[in-house]
């Protein structure tokens, strides 16, 4: 007889022995422990008896689906003892799961925890994380002992800006300590990755501390672009605005627009912005920070570029075989024509190439999708050509250039080559590989500096839907993948506590130096009031 079975008869014993000669008012069902731990494909016993003199049926309820019992059902009167079998099914890959089994009878009922550990999981558990929102400076770390055995712990930090108690002590099995952590915030957001160094049981484990230092943003994102002459990050938001963000002094201004902003662009020397609206176009002074023209346009926009003589030229936002907008916006009342040539389907999105002569294209709402180009040097667009393909390559319905204007990118990922020469132009060169479900670029920007691609991701298709919170780094020589880089989540108070969210992204900037990257995010489903925020990542 094992030790455990052992033990719960002499228990049993004791409970019938002291109810000698009197008959029980409430039966019950006993079992012989009130919790169990499995690792791996484990089984353990569970043994029941109970102190009911007539025999009656019982009933085991497991609702999950990593745990089998044998039997699942029975008879049992006093004296009886039946043995459970439970086995479990934890892979490697499965997380921790805590859940209970039910025992059920016509006189009582009896709730078991089974806790399971993958089969390669330590004894215990601690966070890799510990995240402070902006206004929680104290937050408590968890170590739970899974264990059989009483753990040692003792706490040591990578700064004195961070205080913890306790900072040692003894972890009884089946239970667990919470550790007080406070953090000096100003000091702490000049440390590089500061982290506590957990020991237990001569086994360090490191716990990273993330201080949120995002920057919260006051109105919902419409639109972005970054201007690297610059160094400003400009966005237009649905409450009639154009913000410009100064990443020098980290602080956000903003410029009140007539209309409500459906697009925005830069011009390539960093000093004006163009916003598009339902039949209007407003042109922004970003350094002195007003507005200089509305004129009037026959389209609602979609999609918008700015030159740096101020024509602007407008994406229709209307599906069917039309004509994008050409007008000089540096003068109010300037007089709109329209692009020429071959029509482009509405829904088109366009960029403009880094030597400024010419527009790119990519289509939308059309089998198989392509992209095109535009002659912009005598003001009004000329329609020039597609690409040599007709469904050979993905296109995706958007695009970017390479800093030198040498290649484009599109937001499927594939690659081509620029040229002025026909030939040899939109010429495939390539894929960036994109793993999983998140196959399309959200947004996507490229330094020469550092020769390398920065991007986030959206799922496949013409869903809008965000990717994962991580930014994406390549190689933009080879299209290689390097690393990628986790985004900072969102805390959101839910009375003395607080709930996590992943942080969506939607636009990735580098600056002119490769030192930082702005990514413009936003916590999804969170029910905050302002959800957007702009997040910067050192590259040093």
């Amino acid at each position: 007889m094992n030790k455990l079975k052992h033990l719960f008869f002499l228990v049993v014993a004791s409970l019938l022995l002291a109810s000698c000669g009197k008959t029980p008012i409430e039966p019950h069902l006993i079992v012989s422990a009130d919790t169990l731990v499995f690792k791996g494909n484990d089984t353990l016993s569970l043994y029941v008896t109970t102190d009911n003199p007539e025999r009656r049926e019982f009933y085991v309820n497991i609702p999950f689906d990593w745990m089998d019992v044998r039997p699942q059902s029975g008879r049992i009167a006093e004296g009886d003892t039946v043995e459970l079998k439970l086995i479990s099914h934890i892979y490697d890959y499965m997380s921790i799961k805590e859940d209970f089994l039910y025992l059920t009878s016509s006189f009582d009922e009896k709730q078991v925890k089974l806790i399971g550990l993958p089969e390669d999981y330590t004894d215990y558990t601690l966070p890799d994380t510990l995240f402070f929102p902006q206004d929680i400076n104290n937050v408590v770390m968890r170590i739970n002992n899974y264990g059989n055995t009483t753990l040692e712990y003792a706490i040591a930090a990578s700064t004195d800006f961070v205080s913890f108690s306790p900072n040692s002590g003894q972890l009884p099995m089946m239970q667990h300590a919470d550790i007080s952590v406070t953090i000096d915030r100003e000091n702490l957001l000049m440390e590089t990755r500061p982290r506590l160094y957990v020991t237990i049981d001569d086994k360090v484990d490191t716990v990273l501390l993330i201080p949120e230092k995002k920057l919260m943003l006051p109105n919902d994102v419409v639109d972005a672009e970054y201007a690297k002459a610059t160094d400003l990050l400009v966005y237009v938001a649905a409450d009639a605005t154009l913000n410009i963000y100064h990443p020098d002094t980290k602080t956000l201004t903003s410029v009140q627009l007539s209309y409500t902003p459906t697009c925005v662009s830069v011009s390539p020397d960093g000093t004006k912005a163009a916003v598009g609206h339902d039949a209007h176009v407003t042109y922004v002074d970003l350094m002195a920070e007003n507005v200089l023209t509305t004129n009037d346009i026959s389209c609602d926009a979609l999609d918008i570029v700015l030159t740096n003589n101020g024509w602007t030229y407008v994406f229709p936002n209307h599906y069917g075989w039309t004509h994008f907008s050409c007008i000089n916006i540096s003068t109010p009342y300037a007089m709109e024509t329209l692009q020429t040539g071959r029509n482009i389907y509405g829904g088109t999105k366009g960029k403009l190439h880094p030597s400024g002569n010419y527009i790119y294209g990519a289509d939308n709402g059309l089998s198989p999708a392509d992209i095109e180009k535009y002659d912009i040097q005598d003001g009004t667009a000329q329609y020039l050509y597609d690409s040599p393909y007709h469904g050979d390559y993905y296109m995706g319905g958007d695009l970017w250039f390479e800093e030198n204007g040498e290649r484009l990118f599109t937001r499927a990922g594939t690659v081509f080559k620029t040229s002025e020469t026909q030939s040899m132009d939109m010429i495939y060169n390539g894929t960036i590989p994109l793993d999983g479900d998140y196959r399309s670029i959200a947004w996507l920007d490229q330094l020469d500096l550092k020769r390398e691609i920065y991007l986030v991701r959206q799922v496949a298709g013409w869903s809008n839907e965000p990717g994962p919170p991580f930014v994406d780094i390549y190689d933009s020589d080879n299209l290689t993948h390097k690393i990628k880089i986790g985004l900072e989540k969102y805390a959101v108070a839910n009375g003395v506590d607080y709930t996590i969210y992943a942080a969506c992204p939607y636009f990735v900037f580098a600056n002119s130096n490769g030192t930082e990257l702005y990514v413009i995010t936003k916590a999804n489903g969170s029910g905050m009031v302002h959800e957007w925020a702009i997040q910067t990542i050192d590259m040093e």
